[in-house]
């Protein structure tokens, strides 16, 4: 019996060993979709800029993960400080096309980084710190973005310095969302569930309601509504929106002249229900 106890007691201690070890987690909540440059994550109330050209993808050598790291993201993670005790790990990106780079990013619960041998940046009065780590065969940076009262976020780049990879076209690529980041997260300092671009100046843009059908989201979470606007044979997504269960209510637009199409999809990225609508202007039958 003592000693049952005592092994019990031993694999007790291990569990707890690798579970308080393993620090590198992703959060539960984040959400990316293909055409939107621009990553969701309600609970740790943060956007993300990003590339458009960037695919949610958890497998194979390239995409954005939300559920699990690259070969060396926990390694490179570690030689910099991150992965800590509260950090969470929102996504994991390498683009589909060349410049290839990795790029982690993580939201920290407090602000805990003693920057005095960072160097200090600033981008349209928004400030951030970047760190370089490089070594003979790998670039690599750490961008360390506070903002708010008590929030932080970081940004890690590496590269491997390979031929047909030059050091300035990833790095390049990097430092502009690095810059873009910090001044969303000054000037946006609430989360929010849309994204939107205009092709047209504010005066000629049209007030429009969208009322989502609330039995699509019977048995989910969470869907999205995905609005296109249609240029003869081509759509271009111009209205992105996370809607959840109780969010059904009118979603007022601002919209520029045009016909479009609106789909709503589910979390996987199914496509539940498709419909039309033209704003100032007749739906041209020959589709031009």
């Amino acid at each position: 019996m003592v000693i049952r106890i005592l092994i019990n007691f031993l694999v007790g201690c291990i569990l707890i060993f690798f579970i308080s070890c393993k620090t590198e987690k992703f959060s539960s909540h984040g959400f990316f979709t293909a055409d939107v440059d621009k990553y969701f994550n309600e609970k740790e109330g943060v956007n993300v800029w990003v590339y458009r050209s960037f695919q949610p993808r958890d497998t194979g050598n390239t995409g954005l993960r939300t559920q699990s790291f690259y070969p060396l993201d926990t390694r490179m993670m570690k030689s910099v400080g991150l992965g800590r005790k509260g950090d969470k790990v929102l996504f994991s990106v390498v683009p589909d096309s060349r410049p290839y780079y990795n790029m982690v990013a993580v939201k920290h619960k407090r602000r805990k980084f003693n920057i005095e041998d960072f160097e200090k940046r600033t981008y349209n009065r928004a400030d951030y710190f970047q760190k370089d780590y490089s070594t003979e065969g790998m670039t690599i940076k750490h961008v360390y973005i506070p903002y708010g009262k008590k929030e932080s976020m970081s940004l890690l780049f590496y590269a491997l310095n390979v031929e047909g990879n030059p050091r300035d076209l990833p790095l390049g690529r990097f430092e502009y969302l690095a810059k873009i980041n910090a001044l969303e997260l000054k000037e946006e300092l609430q989360y929010k569930s849309y994204w939107q671009i205009f092709d047209c100046g504010s005066t000629s843009r049209k007030p429009w309601s969208i009322q989502p059908n609330a039995e699509l989201l019977k048995g989910r979470d969470i869907i999205y509504l995905k609005l296109f606007d249609i240029y003869g044979a081509n759509k271009t997504i111009s209205y992105f929106k996370l809607i959840k269960k109780g969010d059904t209510g009118s979603i007022e637009l601002s919209l520029c002249p045009n016909n479009y199409v609106f789909e709503y999809y589910d979390e996987k990225g199914n496509i539940l229900e498709k419909g039309e609508f033209s704003i100032g202007k007749e739906k041209d039958p020959s589709g031009n």
